[in-house]
């Protein structure tokens, strides 16, 4: 059904700019905006427009419906505001203190729908539009396509990670950083005013944003890193903790990503909580007390490295990312292990689950784990994976619910390991 609609969408647009002939190019540059008017197409010059207003104010021109505002975590003293209902695809963070943007008046500009007009002057050629589409069809197909072209977005770590000649210093030298750049284990048990249920509301959160700016795996490890080394050291209010969370993924992108975001766009995402001095000022904060050590190395990378140095298949591996994803969500008990270890376990499942074997000879020989150190941290991954469906917080499961990743959260977890 799909194929023939587009298909008859093809034909119709190669009889427009093939037999068909116009007196003059004007004419037949109102005719193309006539037709692409029709068929829903904003012209360039109102994407021009909307571009001009930059990226925070052009991700307000979006759908009826579209979920733009993620929420905020919890209420701001200096804004003195309440947050209420937001959108049914994403759960308000802390019910108690929303209520609708609706009651904020002119504080809170509510998304726009960009409307086609006619305006022939900035067209774009039906040539542009041809390859535009073929471009987003290349978003659908099979499982397994749709799998390896999210790998693609590791590229970058893959590139730096997989010289064989240096695969073994590269990773002694990860193992040797790990270990100064890790949060302190129990940090949580010193915050007097947050909890563990807090921050795993927050993590969900980051995940959200992660999605929606389709930001790279390795800034949310890099953000939830930034955010769990900050804890260990300084004391945050209940008011303040998104604020930190949103410096985290900022400083996380700007380090990780070609593009990164706009600060007012991670502002327009708090719902506004925070104006963008806070958040620069609390970047400025989190950089110090981290000593501007912003390079720290993540259950992300080691897996990544893993994958390489023995190869399984994408849903394995989109599995083993789902896991390592998951373990976010819980500082304890997983800060008090060692990201390579987290990695080795998340391999060890994902590689048991799918192809009933555990830890190969060839990464024990490199990494110089045993499956009996691996053990307890397996353990206590294989018991989050079995409670992941029943969670509030479905963020990663939604994540991983699609084709891109196989639709791994779907899968059934094992009952039981095969050792004690």
């Amino acid at each position: 059904m799909d194929g023939a609609s587009d298909a008859g969408g093809g034909a119709e647009l190669c009889m427009s700019i093939g037999p068909r002939r116009h007196a003059s190019w004007e004419e037949f540059i109102a005719a193309k905006a006539e037709k692409m008017a029709s068929r829903g197409f904003a012209p360039l010059s109102s994407r021009q427009d909307l571009m001009g207003l930059g990226r925070a104010d052009g991700l307000r021109a979006l759908k009826p419906g579209q979920r733009v505002v993620l929420g905020v975590l919890t209420e701001n003293d200096q804004h003195n505001r309440v947050f209420g209902q937001v959108s049914s695809k994403y759960e308000p963070a802390f019910r108690d203190v929303s209520i609708s943007s609706a009651t904020l008046g002119d504080h809170v500009v509510e998304p726009v729908l960009v409307r086609s007009t006619k305006s022939p002057s900035f067209l774009l050629p039906s040539e542009l539009l041809l390859v535009d589409d073929a471009v987003q069809d290349l978003g659908s197909g099979s499982c397994m396509d749709s799998s390896m072209q999210s790998l693609l977005e590791e590229a970058a770590s893959e590139d730096v990670l997989c010289v064989p000649e240096y695969a073994e210093d590269i990773h002694r030298c990860l193992r040797e950083r790990e270990i100064k750049y890790r949060p302190k284990p129990g940090y949580m048990g010193k915050q007097p005013d947050i909890t563990n249920c807090m921050r795993i509301i927050l993590v969900d959160w980051l995940v959200e944003v992660g999605e929606e700016y389709k930001l790279c795996s390795e800034t949310l490890y890099l953000a939830v890193n930034y955010l769990d080394r900050f804890l260990s050291c300084i004391s945050v209010l209940r008011g303040k903790l998104q604020l930190v969370g949103t410096a985290a993924i900022l400083l996380a992108a700007k380090y990780e990503e070609v593009y990164p975001p706009e600060v007012d766009e991670f502002v327009y995402i708090t719902d506004d909580t925070y104006t963008k001095k806070q958040l620069l000022r609390m970047e400025q904060h989190l950089l110090r007390v981290l000593a501007f050590d912003v390079t720290a190395p993540t259950v992300h990378q080691f897996l990544m490295q893993y994958t390489l140095e023995e190869h399984i298949c994408a849903r394995s591996v989109n599995l083993a990312l789902y896991l390592s994803e998951l373990s976010l969500l819980e500082v304890d008990p997983f800060v008090q292990y060692l990201p390579s270890k987290t990695a080795a376990a998340a391999y060890c499942l994902a590689n048991y689950t799918l192809n009933g074997a555990l830890w190969p000879e060839n990464l024990y020989s490199f990494t110089g784990y045993s499956l009996a150190v691996i053990g307890p941290c397996l353990k206590e991954l294989h018991k989050l994976h079995l409670g992941a469906a029943g969670r509030p917080q479905q963020a990663i499961q939604e994540k991983y619910k699609s084709s891109k990743y196989c639709g791994v959260s779907l899968l059934e977890p094992v009952e039981c390991l095969p050792f004690h």
